[in-house]
């Protein structure tokens, strides 16, 4: 018995040794980051087993059907345009200076193949595995008939860079060029000539489900179709450019990828994320959400069910019902801003209009629609159900229901917006670049139903980052140069506070109406204690840019910055020690929940937890 009241006795002092001396917090990486690639063609043999490749020699491979995805080792940094296998062991490659890569065991190895020229090499079309053509920059063909041991030059005739090579069979083939020239061949590459299309635009993708029906997609949102083997093509006409293309500066966006599971069935790819989809064989085309506004520049049927798009930062896109709608499989764009309404419910925005959500507590994140294409670049919940973000290209964003739904108020301003806080559920600020009356700052009292510009000093002149509001009255505002300004009436008047910097500010947090901080470029930390009235710099031991700066309370705050950068502090600022992030990609924002947990988001997607 006295055994066992020792034994309950030990217990009960370790556990109050564990509540007195708690475990050390650190960072946990709660949303990976992302594929940084830009990513130009996709290749898929079967259903399971395809390929991605892009820039910096990125080859990517997935065994599962996209499930999971895995780098195959290039052994180059030169940028990767097009990819081609004819079963799952025999493939191709090409890319910028001559680049030919061929692998025989299905991408576990990649060797060069010379090919005798420094031209880039942007398009790979096998037939077998012995008899392929591959096309490029200066008017460049080769032709090879074992398999790209050797490979003989062809006379083109022309100087154009040829971005797309497609053969039908043996002999019949197609190139197109960003000049716009079409050139058709029967005997396998031995002559071309060229068929006329009458569109003056630059050709970029090209593909034949026969000897008969072809599709060609370029610049200015050019859609060609024929259907007598290219001896005439029809384009879309302006009036469905304009019912199906988005436009920009006057001018619809290129398309860049195009392709055919049978006669009738197509998809179409290209800038803003434009994804369109034809059942008539190319007459008429719809355009498809796609989720992204990113570059997209390759799509591909496996099936009449199944189909891929790949695009720029790391844009991989899946569809399971003919192309109709779209799931991201990996969606690595930059997230900018994050903010917590709960300790189980957050949000996160970023780079091509891309808007997530958690409910518990970052353990796992789900793509929303922002309906947005551009950056966003600020996110803030004023309560639970009432939130607002912010982005370039004039972006106001508001949601009154938890985010289920958002609708745009776009201000006068036409200019990017960044930093957003509201004090209350109807008092906040946003503020952001320059405009014709000066730097930017918006400002609504009745909970966003309207915006109203506030006017900045006349010696402000630059781009403003971020906003700390204390109270409905008083509130700060920093951006380029060291500037920072502070209003007292509620933006009635804002007056300049000298910083003593000429850097470029990021963010500002204050405690209280006096005690605050500021971050910059070049590792720099401002604090005062006075409201800002005197501003004096803190060490922060490092160089690296620092982006965003909270507090869990008076004592305890974190900032974060590029390469991974996280600063720490447990006496209210006064000193600051590095502590490691787990990660070495820039983190851009960080904000604590209202249980005292800390969120850092950054490059390629990345969510930290503290």
């Amino acid at each position: 018995m006295m055994r066992k009241l020792v034994l309950i006795s030990a217990l009960l002092m370790l556990a109050l040794t564990l509540c007195a001396y708690p475990q050390e917090r650190s960072w946990k990486t709660v949303r990976q980051p992302g594929i940084s690639v830009d990513f130009n063609d996709i290749f898929f043999v079967g259903t399971l087993n395809g390929w991605a490749v892009g820039k910096d020699g990125a080859i990517i491979h997935t065994n599962d059907d996209g499930k999971t995805w895995n780098v195959q080792e290039s052994k180059t940094k030169k940028e990767i345009h097009k990819l081609c296998f004819v079963d799952e062991q025999n493939g191709w490659a090409v890319g910028a200076d001559g680049l030919v890569l061929n692998t025989a065991d299905g991408g576990k190895t990649w060797k060069p193949q010379p090919i005798g020229t420094q031209k880039w090499l942007f398009s790979v079309c096998f037939f077998n595995k012995d008899l392929g053509w591959v096309a490029g920059d200066g008017g460049a063909i080769f032709r090879t008939k074992d398999g790209g041991k050797t490979w003989y030059p062809l006379k083109s005739g022309m100087d154009d860079p040829f971005t797309e090579v497609k053969f039908v069979n043996e002999n019949v083939g197609w190139v197109v060029s960003g000049k716009g020239n079409i050139l058709h061949t029967s005997n396998g590459g031995e002559t071309w000539e060229i068929q006329e299309s009458e569109i003056a635009s630059t050709f970029d993708g090209m593909f034949f489900i026969n000897d008969k029906e072809g599709w060609i997609v370029g610049g200015l949102g050019t859609m060609l179709r024929t259907t007598d083997g290219g001896k005439t093509w029809e384009g879309m006409s302006e009036e469905q450019k304009t019912k199906t293309l988005p436009y920009s500066n006057g001018m619809p966006e290129p398309l860049d990828g195009v392709h055919f599971i049978n006669p009738n069935d197509g998809l179409a790819v290209g800038d803003l994320g434009v994804i369109l989809r034809t059942n008539d064989g190319g007459k008429t085309w719809k355009v498809q959400k796609s989720g992204t506004g990113t570059r997209l520049t390759q799509v591909k049927f496996i099936s009449e069910k199944e189909s891929w798009a790949v695009g720029e930062n790391g844009a991989i896109l899946h569809s399971t019902d003919g192309g109709y709608t779209w799931t991201s499989a990996i969606r690595s764009d930059d997230l900018m801003d994050v903010d917590f309404v709960s300790d189980k419910e957050g949000w996160g925005v970023g780079l091509n209009g891309l808007l997530i959500h958690t409910t518990n507590s970052g353990a796992d994140w789900q793509v929303n629609d922002s309906g947005c294409k551009f950056e966003l670049k600020g996110v803030k919940f004023a309560t639970p159900k009432i939130g607002w973000v912010t982005g370039t290209n004039n972006t106001v964003l508001g949601s009154v229901d938890g985010g289920k739904t958002w609708k745009s108020y776009p201000s006068r301003t036409g200019v990017g917006l960044y930093g957003v806080d509201f004090a209350n559920a109807n008092s906040g600020w946003i503020v952001g670049e320059v405009a014709f009356e000066g730097a930017t700052i918006l400002n609504t009292t009745n909970g966003g139903k309207t915006w109203t510009t506030q006017l900045a000093p006349v010696d402000v002149f630059s781009n403003l980052i971020s906003v700390d509001a204390v109270s409905s009255k008083e509130a700060w505002i920093v951006g380029f140069f060291g500037t920072i300004i502070h209003t007292e009436d509620g933006g009635a008047n804002w007056a300049r506070q000298m910083s003593g910097v000429g850097n470029n500010l990021e963010s500002v947090f204050f405690l209280d109406n006096k005690n605050g901080f500021t971050v910059g470029n070049s590792g720099l930390i401002l604090a005062t204690t006075d409201g800002g009235q005197t501003w004096e710099e803190r060490k922060s031991g490092t160089n690296n840019s620092l982006k965003g700066i909270a507090f869990i309370n008076k004592s305890e705050g974190m900032i974060v910055g590029e390469k991974g950068t996280t600063l720490h502090t447990t006496d209210g600022g006064a000193t600051w020690s590095t502590i490691t992030s787990g990660i070495d990609t820039d983190l851009y924002s960080i904000c604590a929940s209202p249980g005292g947990s800390l969120y850092a988001v950054g490059k390629w997607g990345a969510v930290l937890k503290y």
